[in-house]
């Protein structure tokens, strides 16, 4: 669907609204509309400005800009799709599910300690603790070669730290490593972060969830109720900066992440989708993971609806393939029609130049035979068969008897 952006107008909405809500009137995205107030030279308020007008100060806004190379724009943005009985449903499901996760009977209750452990977090459980094993094996030999005399340290190595070095520096277990990680904690949270991410997934298979782990993905996924949802779980760091002696002995700043203990949990449902829940010193994670599954009941809806946008999407995309088939099948019979009549001129006018040779041949036959009558009774007699001949050869290239034969 087309829309017509006039520049003033965009101007005047631009500062009455922030963009982030502006972008869902015309359908498109956060950048998408800042990309077409650049394309027409509008200014857009700076970072912090309606948090300031929020606070009731008086922020002036920029003034619009005499230049501009056009005064309005065509935007292309898919048309809504219309709500259905399925969405109301699904509100209702959606409603239905939180009071249900609200309800103190259904509390669910993170064992810190757990015997039993999810197919899909005992493999990853594993791993962990021999991660741990190895950072807490480079940190002892790092203790140990941190007490060397520096002749020594010259001399030598070490033994195998790298892995404390690492993790010292990122915070987190697995810090080296570029692929994607259900998991990113300390040494000091990771096993209260497993306890409660086997929670929530014990959890989620009762409410009919499939819980699974994928390698390739490096998220636990939940399929079911329609959607497929990818979670995960961080633990929040703050970025520090220190002093250390390069290898020729200046001092050089190094950033390094330190762990807060704070953790938190990531639920994607595709690319950008991401929702994540975050706890707080009040209200550790493991006691608000029913307001968790309140969240993931949203996003599941948000699945439903986006795939049920694609159906529509695909639908209005196969009629309009049609629509354009329809009008390419027409222009193609209209182009084989005007080629037919073409043809059929182009005949026509042959038959009209062979029909007057014809006629012409008869012309001269006839004056041969005027001719021959006011000559001797010996040319009379030879023409005969001249005229015969003559005749059959103009009566061969005649297409008009043809043609009668033809419309009949």
């Amino acid at each position: 669907m087309w829309q017509t952006i006039k520049r003033e107008e965009l101007y005047e909405e631009a500062w009455s609204v922030p963009l982030s809500q502006l972008c869902e009137k015309y359908g498109l995205s956060d950048n998408g509309l800042r990309k077409v107030c650049k394309r027409l030279n509008v200014p857009v308020p700076a970072r912090g400005y309606w948090a300031k007008v929020e606070a009731g100060h008086r922020v002036k806004p920029t003034a619009l800009p005499k230049e501009a190379k056009q005064q309005a724009t065509q935007i292309w943005s898919e048309p809504k799709r219309e709500k259905t009985a399925a969405d109301e449903a699904d509100a209702a499901r959606l409603k239905e599910r939180v009071a249900y996760e609200a309800d103190p009977a259904h509390a669910i209750e993170i064992v810190m300690k757990p015997r039993r452990w999810h197919a899909a977090i005992a493999p990853l459980k594993q791993h962990l603790e021999e991660e741990a094993k190895k950072i807490e094996a480079a940190r002892k030999a790092n203790e140990q070669y941190e007490k060397w005399p520096e002749w020594r340290k010259q001399r030598s190595s070490g033994p195998d730290r790298m892995a404390w070095l690492w993790y010292e520096r990122a915070g987190q277990l697995m810090p080296a490593t570029h692929h994607a990680s259900v998991v990113r904690l300390s040494l000091a949270q990771f096993r209260r972060g497993l306890a409660v991410l086997n929670g929530v997934t014990l959890a989620a298979t009762k409410r009919g969830f499939a819980v699974t782990y994928s390698e390739a993905k490096g998220r636990i996924v939940l399929e079911g109720h329609g959607a497929e949802i990818e979670l995960r779980m961080s633990e929040k760091t703050e970025q520090r900066t220190r002093k250390v002696k390069r290898f020729d002995g200046k001092l050089e700043d190094e950033r390094y992440r330190v762990p807060t203990g704070r953790l938190r949990l990531y639920a994607e449902r595709g690319y950008g989708k991401v929702w994540s829940f975050e706890e707080s010193t009040e209200e550790p994670l493991e006691t608000k993971v029913n307001a968790f599954f309140a969240g993931v009941w949203k996003q599941v809806v948000l699945c439903r609806q986006k795939r049920r946008d694609e159906e529509e999407r695909a639908r209005r995309a196969a009629v309009l393939a049609a629509e354009r088939a329809e009008v390419e099948r027409q222009a193609c019979e209209e182009e084989a029609r005007q080629a037919a009549e073409r043809q059929r001129r182009v005949a026509l006018i042959k038959e009209a130049k062979a029909w007057r040779r014809a006629s012409l041949l008869r012309e001269y036959v006839a004056a041969v035979q005027a001719e021959a009558a006011l000559s001797s009774e010996k040319a009379e007699a030879g023409l005969s068969e001249w005229t015969t001949w003559a005749l059959g050869v103009a009566g061969e290239m005649d297409p008009v008897g043809r043609r009668v034969e033809g419309l009949l």
